[in-house]
Protein backbone atom coordinates (compact mmCIF):
# COMPACT_ATOMS: atom_id res chain seq x y z
CA UNK A 1 0.00 0.00 0.00
CA UNK A 2 1.40 3.77 -0.57
CA UNK A 3 0.95 6.42 1.25
CA UNK A 4 -1.29 10.08 0.29
CA UNK A 5 0.92 12.44 0.15
CA UNK A 6 0.26 15.18 3.68
CA UNK A 7 -0.27 11.92 5.94
CA UNK A 8 0.86 13.37 9.57
CA UNK A 9 2.24 10.31 11.06
CA UNK A 10 3.21 12.39 13.89
CA UNK A 11 -0.55 13.12 14.93
CA UNK A 12 -0.81 9.04 14.23
CA UNK A 13 1.96 8.51 16.77
CA UNK A 14 0.20 10.84 19.13
CA UNK A 15 -2.43 9.25 19.52
CA UNK A 16 -0.98 6.08 19.90
CA UNK A 17 1.03 7.22 23.25
CA UNK A 18 1.87 4.46 25.15
CA UNK A 19 1.25 1.60 22.30
CA UNK A 20 3.03 -1.29 22.01
CA UNK A 21 4.78 -1.90 18.29
CA UNK A 22 2.07 -5.13 17.39
CA UNK A 23 -0.69 -2.16 18.21
CA UNK A 24 1.47 -0.26 15.53
CA UNK A 25 1.42 -2.96 13.17
CA UNK A 26 -2.10 -3.98 13.78
CA UNK A 27 -3.20 0.18 13.03
CA UNK A 28 -1.08 -0.25 9.63
CA UNK A 29 -2.62 -3.10 8.58
CA UNK A 30 -6.42 -1.87 9.38
CA UNK A 31 -5.67 1.33 7.57
CA UNK A 32 -4.74 -0.33 4.65
CA UNK A 33 -8.03 -2.55 4.86
CA UNK A 34 -9.81 0.30 4.99
CA UNK A 35 -8.34 1.47 2.00
CA UNK A 36 -8.54 -1.89 -0.05
CA UNK A 37 -12.38 -2.00 0.82
CA UNK A 38 -13.13 0.94 -0.94
CA UNK A 39 -10.70 -0.56 -4.26
CA UNK A 40 -8.27 2.13 -3.31
CA UNK A 41 -4.61 1.17 -3.77
CA UNK A 42 -3.39 4.24 -1.15
CA UNK A 43 -4.10 5.04 2.60
CA UNK A 44 -5.26 7.98 3.59
CA UNK A 45 -5.03 9.94 6.72
CA UNK A 46 -8.43 9.20 7.40
CA UNK A 47 -8.03 5.35 6.86
CA UNK A 48 -5.22 6.17 9.88
CA UNK A 49 -7.46 7.96 12.30
CA UNK A 50 -9.70 5.20 11.95
CA UNK A 51 -7.59 2.41 12.44
CA UNK A 52 -6.24 4.20 15.31
CA UNK A 53 -9.41 4.16 17.23
CA UNK A 54 -10.75 0.80 15.80
CA UNK A 55 -6.96 -0.70 17.42
CA UNK A 56 -7.49 1.47 20.68
CA UNK A 57 -10.90 0.26 21.42
CA UNK A 58 -10.11 -2.96 21.33
CA UNK A 59 -7.24 -2.52 23.50
CA UNK A 60 -9.14 -1.15 26.12
CA UNK A 61 -12.04 -3.60 25.79
CA UNK A 62 -8.96 -6.44 26.62
CA UNK A 63 -7.72 -4.43 29.53
CA UNK A 64 -10.79 -4.41 31.40
CA UNK A 65 -10.71 -8.23 30.81
CA UNK A 66 -7.49 -8.46 32.60
CA UNK A 67 -8.25 -6.62 34.92
CA UNK A 68 -11.41 -9.07 36.17
CA UNK A 69 -8.81 -12.12 35.67
CA UNK A 70 -6.89 -10.67 38.63
CA UNK A 71 -9.30 -9.32 41.05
Amino acid sequence: MNLTRGIDLGKIAEKMNGCSGADVKAVCTESGMFALRERRIHVTQEDFELAVAKVMTKNDEGAVSIAKLFK
